[in-house]
């Protein structure tokens, strides 16, 4: 039995890690930000602590003594309007590995960082390895790679840090799906979905995330996505096969070039002014009209991946086929 740390263990990902390592007998300590969302994390068998990455002496609890260190917490920005990508990613990253140069990694075999296929920006379609540079267009992805360096940084030194680049997952529940929205026909994108958007199973989102864990190697990146790339516009439109309603309306055919960009900027100001977290942001945006796909075959050849869901449109088809499954708006 290993002691495995999570921290996000509330999240879409970290809800399906914590039931499948809970299965194997493994005992888990999860993170979250509330009473409430750590109840989700103990009703699969797990211990949780509540507390956030900015509090040592909470994060050195759950470091000690642990095996494995699963970084999944993180996103496009927190739960209040000050908390920026960079407060929530750089700066995570910055405060767990201070919290872990405090309890020593004496006991630590792997430390895996989710990182994003957002690091890479838009790339014309093409289908990038972990050793081309990222060129991020988004402060999220900006935030991400700036915890990657930590990461790297702290590698050198002797922590057994691994990076996933992991896609966007989808799965029973997870809003990347649309479902709800679709369902209602009330579902708006920007761009014209022709663009490549890497994509992954949760199922098998959860066994690359061990396999690096296990397997892995120190101060490396590993690529996690379908092995058969989709555009955006067919994945929605198997998502609207499916469960019926009205597939997503994309925008750009209807609103002059940047407007969107310019209105999203403009709304986020206001909400901030007003102490709201916005809905849509400039970085919504860009990420969906991202145009990039990623290469696999590193995990594949090195740590020996082997994919129930290699593509998406099969994949939605074990998800969605009974027309059952929910995902948010």
């Amino acid at each position: 039995m290993q002691r495995v740390f999570i921290t996000g263990a509330n999240g879409r990902v970290g809800l399906e890690l914590v039931r499948a390592l809970c299965q194997q007998g493994q005992q888990v300590i999860g993170l979250a930000r509330s009473e409430e969302k750590a109840r989700a994390v103990v009703a699969l068998g797990a211990e949780c602590l509540v507390g956030s990455l900015a509090e040592a002496d909470t994060l050195a609890q759950g470091l000690d003594g642990a095996e494995i260190v699963y970084h999944l917490a993180g996103g496009l920005r927190g739960d209040r309007p000050e908390e920026s990508a960079d407060r929530v990613n750089r700066q995570g990253m910055a405060d767990l590995l201070q919290a872990l140069d405090r309890v020593g990694t004496g006991s630590l075999a792997s430390l895996v960082f989710t990182s994003t296929c957002a690091v890479y920006g838009h790339r014309d379609g093409l289908l990038l390895a972990e050793s081309l540079p990222p060129l991020p267009n988004t402060r999220y992805g900006r935030s991400k790679v700036a915890a990657e360096q930590l990461l790297l940084q702290a590698s050198a030194r002797g922590v057994p840090g691994r990076i996933v680049r992991l896609a966007a997952v989808y799965g029973p529940g997870f809003p990347f799906m649309l479902v709800d929205s679709i369902r209602r026909g009330r579902s708006f994108l920007p761009g014209t979905g022709q663009n490549i958007v890497p994509t992954i199973h949760a199922q098998d989102a959860i066994v690359g995330l061990q396999r690096v864990a296990e397997q892995g190697r120190d101060g490396q990146i590993y690529n996690l996505a379908d092995t058969r790339p989709v555009r955006l516009a067919d994945f929605y439109a198997q998502v609207q096969r499916l469960v019926g309603g009205r597939g997503p309306l994309f925008w750009s055919g209807l609103l002059p070039q940047g407007l969107d960009l310019g209105l999203a900027a403009l709304n986020e100001r206001l909400q901030a002014r007003l102490g709201r977290k916005p809905v849509f942001t400039t970085d919504n945006i860009r990420l969906f009209q991202n145009d990039a796909g990623m290469r696999v075959k590193k995990i594949e050849v090195e740590l020996g991946m082997r994919w129930r869901h290699p593509w998406a449109i099969a994949g939605l088809e074990s998800v969605l086929g009974g027309g059952s499954a929910a995902g948010g708006a």
